[in-house]
């Protein structure tokens, strides 16, 4: 081994050890930082969450017993207003800390574009302006806001203490080598801590060392402690203020998937109904026009007749071409046989216009790899239908758990969904798989058409 690769080697082990260091150097940060943010979260939530606790559990116990005089209506819906409000917060902390994925009709207190009554809590639609405010009473969200903010505050008071605890006493934990010599050595101070009662030869020393190395355990043991407690409270948090919300979205998510679907199947059903009537079934009236003609002249002019055949057989031909190519959009025998990485490249290679082809797909459900040949299949056939391209490029692949498809063309731009081409109706199709589409079309190009379909859908 020469010395020159003596050296590289030594480098690249070092530059190795070097990016472990940095990696080290980032996560300890951002451990520190996250549990510095959860800190601070459970000392500040413990005022806010008292100030509502005491208002709500007080409107609320006034307002109960004198509803029968239609004077408590005004306080429950105080409890309900006050509720809601600091629900609004915590959801917004939970966005902030854990990543909620709470629907944005709820996160906006004062949501004008949702039409939701103001507060960000949907009413139904159709009824008027009295009906519409008095259903915050009504709706069952408002009853689980003000059952988290009376439920919860126990765990808030706990994750307080805790929390006031351990920052206060880890600093003053580690400086004790400091701060007991200085007490000790005060006029007139007297100091007898955990050595001094327990009669341990130079006592002083002894709480130095326990409170340092208990301080220690408790820095160390901070991030658990204090992100557990946290994590503790976004999760009872979003179990009551988000999970209805979340749960409803996905069912109107899945019913609006149902009805693409729906729609989808419909228009492929309509133009493959149309295919074959513009297509082999005019074919075959002709090839039965062509053999009946062909039957009625076979004795007097076999000649004639063996003309006719001849073309009856072009027909025949064409038809189990055009019949091949209805069946390769139903359901492409590539696609089932190969995957959708060999079924792109073969669409690419129908392509008039030159297409470079980068697919790298593992195995995913068919279903998913169906739609995304449907998208470069429709896609394509817009580059050579419409584009005026002189080049396309495909690039299908699977990051973060989803499928993501681009086909981009050098043509005249200028796609757009309103003006037909196919893409109204891959829309659809994609919907119908959670799937979304993006079209980037500007006048002179170039086109991208991307689309991303969950893999789990």
């Amino acid at each position: 081994m020469s010395t020159t690769d003596t050296h590289t080697k030594a480098e690249a082990a070092v530059a190795s050890q070097a990016a472990i260091r940095g990696d080290r150097r980032e996560s300890v940060s951002a451990r520190f930082k996250w549990t510095t943010a959860c800190a601070i979260y459970m000392l500040l939530a413990f005022p806010l969450h008292f100030a509502f606790f005491i208002m709500v559990v007080i409107f609320w116990a006034v307002g109960v017993p004198l509803t029968i005089l239609w004077v408590g209506f005004p306080l429950l819906y105080a409890a309900v207003m006050l509720a809601r409000t600091l629900a609004v917060v915590q959801r917004r902390v939970n966005r902030a800390f854990a990543g909620d994925r709470t629907p944005r009709s709820v996160l906006s207190f004062f949501d004008r574009e949702e039409a939701y009554n103001g507060f960000a809590y949907p009413a139904p639609e159709g009824v008027d302006r009295f009906r519409r405010l008095l259903y915050p009473l009504r709706d069952l969200q408002s009853w689980l806001d003000i059952t988290w903010v009376v439920t919860s505050f126990p765990i808030t008071v706990f994750n307080w203490c805790v929390t006031f605890t351990w920052t206060v006493t880890v600093p003053l934990a580690l400086s004790a080598p400091i701060s007991i010599p200085i007490l000790e050595s005060l006029p007139g101070a007297w100091y007898n801590g955990i050595g001094g009662l327990l009669r341990i030869p130079h006592p002083m020393v002894f709480d130095i060392v326990l409170f340092f190395l208990g301080g220690l355990v408790m820095l160390v043991a901070a991030p658990s402690v204090l992100q557990g407690l946290a994590r503790l409270q976004f999760v009872y948090a979003d179990l009551l203020l988000s999970r209805r919300a979340r749960n409803r979205a996905d069912i109107e998510r899945l019913t609006q998937s149902r009805a693409a679907a729906r729609k989808a199947e419909s228009a492929a059903l309509r133009k493959l109904e149309r295919d074959l009537h513009d297509g082999p079934q005019q074919r075959l009236v002709r090839l039965n026009m062509d053999l009946a003609r062909a039957k009625r002249q076979a004795g007097s002019d076999p000649v004639k007749t063996q003309a006719i055949l001849e073309e009856a057989m072009v027909q025949t031909q064409d038809t189990l071409a055009e019949l091949r190519q209805l069946s390769r959009g139903i359901a492409p025998p590539v696609l089932v046989d190969r995957g959708l990485a060999a079924a792109v490249a073969e669409v690419a290679a129908r392509s008039a216009v030159p297409v470079t082809v980068h697919a790298d797909v593992p195995e995913i459900p068919d279903h998913v790899a169906s739609a995304a040949y449907y998208v470069v299949a429709e896609a394509l056939v817009n580059v050579n239908k419409h584009a005026g391209a002189g080049s396309a490029d495909v690039v299908v692949g699977v990051r973060d758990g989803y499928l993501r498809v681009t086909v981009v063309d050098d043509g005249e731009g200028g796609a757009d969904r309103s003006k037909g081409h196919g893409l109204a109706g891959l829309e659809e199709r994609l919907k119908s798989v959670d799937g979304a589409l993006a079209i980037a079309s500007p006048q002179g190009g170039p086109t991208v058409v991307k689309a991303v379909i969950p893999c789990a859908s």
